[in-house]
């Protein structure tokens, strides 16, 4: 059955404002990598201690998702929605006016919390309005400012720390914040709500775990790959992962419903989910640092480059995805990461050309896959499991992107200590890359096909 994309006036009002809702915590995110050194500057901080408002804010957004389904369920869509983006608003205009290291943290951990709870209650949204049978074309329409997003972010990023002052880059979430809440707050749906118990016990426990995994990836990122308490508080996080999964599982009050993980389909479209935010994220991080190592190339160029994954994105949506939108998600995102593998070696022959036509190849086969990943795991759930997916998607992308960051920081620090050549570390980011792809080929072929519950 062909599907239809025709959307009412409210409809359209609803996709602006959930695009809105996605947009405003990557934008933010990819921003504040890029100015602070002039926030460090600002607040006579050293730099070392200000990326802990970038953990920080990590690990609040965390949180936020965890209790994402409790807030979904206890206080409906609507209101969800509009107290995390006002959430997530206030703490942006306080970050704004930070003075000193702790005001920073304690606004950016409020900005993070509210966060974590907007984007799964926003995916949550989509989801339930439009169902299973108009969700990938409506998918298809947000993913690509998604991909624009954190692209557009350096560039913005380097304008405001060169040009204006660090503070207007959260100043700036003010309009974006009230056009949204212009356009969503009468087409949302205002679900029927029930009494939903939280587990504290596995709340504190995975929260505990997310906290030990994310501080230790930030230190293995950073270089200390070989630090014997890196490493042990990595095992230790991923370790209180499982007892508290386990735990859930067998718990009556869960914290998430794992129940949809019985359909095969479903567990490997969360796997993709895991390695398209690896290899999207890892070679993200991985270009410019590369770059910075052996030519003198400046930001807002590396900013432009990055950007042309948006531009490849929507002309994938524009004149491909149609054609595709039939297709099974999992070939899709197979076609997808092989085409992102390819552009990395366009993108590694050098020079201005090759670095335009492979950026825009790249942005196209990950302008596809996202679409895919972003809608497969709600293809195989049911209607009442919509609310812990979309907590299940965000924590696993966080998760996949902060393995990327592990890859490229490995790679980076292999090529600096010339244990390897930058060729070998492109050809890595490839070979990786084209696994992925051919993986979930493997999974259409297998298993794309019939729905198979275990």
């Amino acid at each position: 059955m062909k599907q239809s994309i025709d959307l009412t006036t409210a409809e359209r009002k609803l996709v602006f404002a959930m695009t809105l809702s996605c947009i405003l915590p990557l934008l933010d995110s990819s921003i504040v990598n890029v100015i602070l050194s002039s926030i460090s500057n600002d607040i006579n901080t050293s730099y070392a201690y200000i990326q802990w408002a970038v953990t920080v804010y990590m690990l609040a957004c965390a949180a936020g998702i965890l209790l994402s389904p409790y807030i979904h369920e206890n206080f409906g869509l609507k209101k969800a929605w509009i107290c995390s983006i006002f959430v997530f608003l206030v703490g942006s205009i306080l970050v704004g006016f930070s003075y000193n290291l702790a005001s920073l943290i304690l606004f950016r951990c409020l900005q993070g919390f509210g966060a974590g709870i907007l984007i799964p209650i926003t995916q949550s949204t989509i989801a339930i309005y439009f169902g299973k049978e108009r969700l990938k074309p409506i998918m298809a329409l947000i993913a690509i400012p998604s991909v624009f997003a954190p692209a557009l972010g350096p560039i913005f990023g380097a304008v405001i720390s060169e040009q204006l002052n660090w503070r207007i880059a959260f100043f700036i979430n003010m309009p974006l914040v009230f056009v949204a809440f212009f356009c969503g707050r009468t087409t949302i749906p205002d679900n029927k709500t029930s009494k939903y118990n939280m587990n504290i016990y596995v709340f504190m426990t995975f929260l505990i775990a997310l906290i030990l995994f994310f501080i230790s990836i930030k230190n293995l990122t950073s270089g200390g790959f070989f630090d014997i308490s890196n490493i042990i508080m990595l095992v230790l996080g991923i370790g209180l992962m499982m007892v508290s999964l386990i735990t859930n599982n067998k718990s009556d009050s869960k914290l998430i419903d794992l129940s949809a993980f019985s359909c095969i389909q479903y567990s490997f479209a969360i796997i993709m989910g895991f390695l398209t935010s690896l290899i999207f994220f890892g070679f993200m991080i991985f270009f410019p640092l590369i770059q910075a190592i052996n030519d003198n190339i400046s930001i807002t160029y590396i900013g432009m480059l990055l950007a042309l994954q948006g531009v490849g994105a929507w002309l994938a949506r524009k004149f491909i995805y149609k054609s595709l939108s039939e297709i099974n998600s999992f070939l899709i995102i197979g076609v997808g990461l092989i085409i992102s593998a390819i552009s990395i070696l366009i993108i590694q022959v050098g020079g201005i050309p090759s670095e335009i036509i492979g950026f825009i190849v790249r942005g196209s086969g990950l302008g596809v896959a996202t679409i895919a990943v972003l809608s497969s795991p709600f293809e195989f759930c049911d209607k009442n499991q919509i609310k812990d997916t979309s907590a299940i998607t965000r924590v696993i992308q966080q998760i996949g992107g902060a393995f990327g960051g592990v890859l490229s920081g490995i790679l980076i620090h292999f090529t600096q200590d010339q244990i390897i050549s930058v060729n070998c570390a492109y050809q890595t980011m490839f070979f990786v890359s084209l696994t992925f792809g051919l993986l979930a080929v493997i999974v259409y072929i297998f298993f794309g096909r019939v729905n198979i519950k275990i």
